[in-house]
């Protein structure tokens, strides 16, 4: 699936077995054209028989690159010595003619390897600089519109709000309100998820517990900001005693926070059971409708209020404010029915941890593969994935039981167990399909320790699979927002040749301009990014874009999450390179792959 350069020798063959067929067919049949040759007693016949040698053997030069010019060389020198002994010592008539066109053909094809070749790599060394100045001429394209949007958005958001910043600040504290902005709290709650990570993994003891945050997502309804119909002057002062009363009612060691709108959000440090949440909720409903009240007269509101909790439902802040937006909205509820909160709640590390040991034993924590084929349908690789399945034969959201392994210290575990399956059933794939690829989803726990380039390497030994056929998937947000944290594992995984994925592409850590600093082969788009790219013209815009600049720096392109054929259309019109989704093959055990692969698994 990563890029092929090292196999320059296939040239316009689309696979290896077609270009080694071709190369067998060409030099079965030189050495039928020469056995002719050396049988046949006419001159006439022998010297046609030597200019069709003569040609094929160019056209095996030109066909094969240099692969072909040691082939072609190889044969015409055995034509060379087999005609001079037949000048030298049976003294056949013709033999030296025959002898010099050889020697001829052997000059036009060195010949043709030194100067060609010379004219090529300038050709391509001038195509790459062009590419390279493309690129950077689209980057900053990219940036000046980018640029042009968020002014006229700040404009827009100006008239509506009164709520300026100066331009290039970054949106830090709310002008309106004076309290923190979007950007301040993810900034804070980035932090603290951080810190507690790094306090877990330097724990003495293995099973420390994460320490938990608490998201509160409160904004109007609908229906009053509807019924509010008092201008925007009027609805500013509204907004900023809504704030005024909200951080009064608020808890003090509680961050609060405003992110658009009547749209606001507390940040605690601790979690916060369902019956304290429900007095809490009640706080701050009495507190915000106060604001709408002058004297004994009410303008009547109703709020609405999401919640999510770090690490059940997140493990970065862009995830857990979301989380609880929705939570807001009604597609999730919190403490309610409409939840399934998740088995490993209140349970200790070292349950959890007796949990994931006994499933890895009995076979419950297992790996499926999931076919990825290219814009001809045909097999190109797989990608490796955990999947848990209980004792009632349900399956456990792989979100959830990741959370759980990061909450007691042993995702490493998983990843560990993760990338020797995959390997193994990669070398078993290879067997009979030397070509197909396997990508290996790698966390960033991974990318940290500092041994895991020696785990991998052994792992490879030990499974007797290729490192050419390995894709390690490194999510998105590993490599933008914890670059510093994993750089070292990062370039020494380059110099080691090993291929790189940039996987979850979409998910809102995006940047177009960081991308070629990073040593990435391939860019996977995220299924949520495409989802609904036949109902929004922005998801297509971007998607077309984003392809086409990956395009110009040399990256393909893999659209995840494809579910049904319109969409597939769509992302190979925009040109991307290879597919994955259920429209194409859903994951299947390693026992099923016989099934997708032609000719079986071993």
């Amino acid at each position: 699936m990563a890029r092929n350069d090292h196999r320059e020798d296939l040239n316009v063959f689309g696979s290896g077995r077609s270009f080694f067929m071709c190369l067998t067919l060409a030099f079965v049949t030189f050495i039928v054209l020469l056995a002719m040759c050396c049988l046949s007693m006419n001159v006439t016949s022998r010297f046609m028989l030597s200019l069709a040698l003569g040609f094929l053997s160019f056209l095996i030069n030109v066909a094969f690159n240099k692969f072909g010019f040691y082939i072609s060389f190889i044969l015409s020198f055995m034509e060379l010595l087999i005609h001079s002994y037949e000048f030298l010592v049976i003294k056949k008539e013709g033999a030296v003619n025959l002898a010099i066109i050889t020697l001829v053909i052997i000059l036009i094809n060195l010949i043709h390897q030194i100067y060609f070749s010379s004219v090529l790599k300038r050709i391509y060394t001038r195509r790459r600089k062009e590419s390279q100045e493309r690129s950077k001429v689209i980057n900053k394209q990219l940036e000046d519109d980018i640029f042009a949007r968020t002014k006229l958005i700040t404009s827009h958001d100006s008239e509506k709000k009164s709520s300026r910043n100066p331009v290039g600040a970054e949106p830090v504290i709310d002008t309106l309100t004076t309290l923190p902005g979007r950007a301040m709290i993810t900034d804070r709650l980035n932090k603290l998820i951080y810190e507690d990570l790094s306090a877990m993994q330097q724990a003495p003891v293995p099973d420390k517990k994460c320490s938990p945050l608490t998201i509160i997502y409160t904004s109007l309804d609908n229906e009053s900001l509807e019924c509010l119909n008092i201008g925007h002057k009027s609805m500013d002062l509204f907004i900023q005693n809504m704030a005024h009363k909200l951080r009064e009612a608020a808890r003090p060691e509680d961050m609060v926070a405003r992110i658009y709108g009547t749209e606001f959000v507390v940040l605690a440090k601790r979690a916060i059971p369902a019956e304290e949440f429900a007095e809490y909720k009640k706080t701050i409903t009495r507190a915000i409708k106060s604001a709408f009240m002058a004297g004994d007269e009410q303008i009547p509101v109703n709020l609405e209020f999401g919640v999510s909790v770090y690490p059940d439902d997140g493990t970065s802040a862009e995830e857990l404010i979301t989380k609880a937006e929705e939570a807001m909205t009604g597609r999730v509820t919190y403490g309610g029915s409409a939840v399934v909160r998740s088995r490993f709640t209140d349970m200790p590390s070292a349950g959890i941890i007796a949990m994931f040991e006994k499933a890895i034993r009995s076979g419950a924590f297992h790996m499926v593969y999931q076919p990825c084929y290219d814009a001809r349908h045909e097999l190109t690789g797989f990608e490796a994935f955990m999947r848990w399945t209980d004792d009632e034969g349900r399956e456990i959201s792989p979100a959830d039981f990741i959370r759980a392994a990061v909450k007691c210290g042993y995702i490493r575990r998983i990843g560990n167990y993760s990338l020797e399956e995959a390997l193994k059933a990669l070398a078993r794939i290879n067997i009979n399909h030397p070509t197909l690829t396997m990508n290996i989803n790698i966390s960033t726990d991974q990318l940290k320790d500092p041994g895991f380039t020696t785990e991998l390497s052994n792992h490879l030994s030990n499974s007797g699979a290729s490192l050419d056929n390995v894709i390690l998937d490194i999510s998105e947000e590993s490599l933008f927002t914890e670059l510093p944290e994993i750089k070292a594992c990062i370039e020494k995984l380059s110099s080691m040749d090993v291929k790189m994925a940039l996987d979850n592409f979409g998910r809102g850590y995006s940047s177009f301009n960081a991308i070629p600093l990073l040593p990435i082969s391939l860019l996977k788009l995220d299924g949520n990014f495409t989802h609904d790219m036949l109902n929004d013209i922005n998801v297509r815009v971007l998607t077309s874009a984003a392809v086409t600049l990956m395009h110009d720096i040399d990256i393909k392109v893999c659209a995840t999450g494809v579910g049904d054929d319109e969409q597939l259309k769509l992302l190979k019109d925009y040109g991307c390179d290879y597919f994955q989704g259920t429209c194409l093959g859903a994951p299947v055990v390693y026992d099923e792959l016989e099934g997708i692969i032609p000719g079986g698994a071993q």
